[in-house]
């Protein structure tokens, strides 16, 4: 596959990275000759000098014969003009662009999109509300994503002192669960992988991932000793594009019984308030005690920190751990302080770029994927592949699967029911597979369900 690349921000560097890793041709455009210079230095991409939007400049990125154009430079007319382009001078199959401003979501500039033949239009604040929404969903869990027709679940939770499984060795997990099916797909401490086959004790702290059928995910929460009772009381700091969009599609969703939202800035505090049906809209510092206590944070389930500052969304969080919030969510821009922020108690960190790359590699990848997400950095992608009877991979005995490199099989769903992977023996036709690969394995994983014939 031969794919541009246009502008070398954060997500599209990552992108490049991603595809360049899968042995993909990656042209990059942008208008940074020396962090150009330093990305072909850094990675096996070719790198192109100027504007996305000029038809000469995408020309001389070969976008005569280039499968996809992924437009996500800081401007949004110019990420829409790079793909119309794409679309009526190259003919390029797929072209996906990244638009930030809210101006167009309306429905009546669907049609401006649509006549300028995006395939796939990427709004961040629709995206991070989303993936903060699904946890939301959840009470009590660390990641939430739901496979297979939302009938599986891959979830994640910390492990609480009071825990059922507390003290109990991972090579006696599945002892615990005999009343359903369950996959034990990952354990980190101190956001260190541990492994599955010693005889590690679980310890409070510990983040537990598995994958089981969504009707059974509030007995596992019960096991690590989480609360599994509905969100009432949420708390939303940060009233910008991501908290207007979290707040309708709590509204709409009807997941909280009590929503505050506080915003600093006067002007954009009105607005919410006329944005939003039942949400309560503080004016005023998060930071400040009198509006917290306007809030009612001391009550609140859930808090949820999306400013436009990393340090503020951290000092929020941590703040609202000491009003005994039982959930707190900070946005992160900066994955540095990943790591050191979930140490210190923050229990969901969202990184955007990982939230928008994740979400376009879902329109990248083809064939047999049903779907992929982009987990932290520690694990690596969560992939839902289906096996087809001319896939290699049929017949092929998991044991054998399990020895390659970067790949971890994690469950089999065979007839609308999943199969725990130590009850596993070999992929059949028309199984639905859950992978987890570790960052530039992807191709592995297509190689292994292809039929000797690539996607692209």
């Amino acid at each position: 596959m031969k794919a541009i690349i246009c502008g070398a921000g954060d997500v599209g560097v990552s992108i490049a990275r991603y595809l360049s890793e899968e042995k993909h041709q990656v042209i990059l455009i942008d208008t940074d000759q020396k962090k150009l210079n330093d990305l072909e230095n850094d990675m096996d991409i070719q790198t192109v000098k100027g504007h996305a939007a000029s038809p000469e400049v995408l020309e001389s990125a070969g976008a005569k014969d280039a499968d996809l154009i992924v437009a996500v430079t800081r401007n949004d007319e110019v990420n829409m003009i790079a793909c119309m382009e794409g679309a009526s001078l190259f003919n390029i199959p797929l072209k996906i662009a990244r638009i930030r401003s809210g101006f167009y979501a309306d429905s009546f500039y669907e049609k401006i999109l649509k006549e300028m033949h995006i395939d796939v239009v990427i709004s961040p604040e629709n995206e991070i509300a989303r993936s903060i929404l699904r946890n939301l969903k959840r009470p009590g869990a660390l990641e939430y994503i739901l496979l297979h027709h939302k009938k599986i679940a891959f979830l994640g939770a910390k492990c609480l002192d009071n825990a059922p499984l507390m003290g109990k060795r991972l090579e006696r997990f599945y002892k615990k669960f005999p009343d359903y099916p369950v996959s034990l797909v990952s354990v980190l401490r101190n956001n260190q992988v541990l492994s599955l086959t010693n005889a590690e004790s679980l310890k409070a702290g510990d983040e537990v991932y598995v994958l089981l059928p969504v009707k059974y995910a509030n007995d596992f929460l019960e096991a690590l000793g989480q609360e599994t009772h509905r969100t009432r009381k949420i708390v939303i700091f940060g009233g910008g594009r991501i908290g207007l969009c979290l707040s309708k599609m709590i509204e709409e969703e009807d997941i909280s019984t009590d929503l505050s939202i506080i915003e600093e800035n006067t002007e954009r505090a009105v607005y919410l308030a006329s944005q939003l049906k039942d949400a309560l809209v503080i004016k005023g510092n998060g930071l400040e005690k009198n509006i917290l206590k306007e809030a009612d944070l001391e009550k609140a389930n859930a808090s949820v920190a999306v400013s436009g500052e990393d340090e503020d969304n951290i000092l929020l969080s941590l703040l609202a751990k000491q009003y005994a919030v039982g959930r707190t969510f900070a946005l992160v821009n900066n994955s540095v302080y990943e790591s050191l922020v979930s140490q210190l108690g923050v229990d969901v960190i969202i990184n955007p770029n990982s939230v928008i790359i994740s979400t376009i590699l879902q329109y990248i990848r083809k064939g047999q994927i049903q779907s992929i997400y982009t987990l932290r950095s520690e694990m690596g992608e969560l992939i839902e592949i289906q096996a087809l009877e001319t896939s290699k991979v049929v017949g092929t005995p998991v044991e054998k699967i399990a020895k390659k490199k970067g790949i971890q099989l994690c469950g089999i769903i065979r007839n609308e029911e999943l199969i725990p992977l130590q009850e596993a023996k070999k992929i059949e036709v028309n199984d639905t597979v859950i992978i987890l690969a570790a960052p530039g394995q992807f191709k592995t994983v297509e190689k292994l369900f292809s039929a000797g014939l690539y996607f692209f």
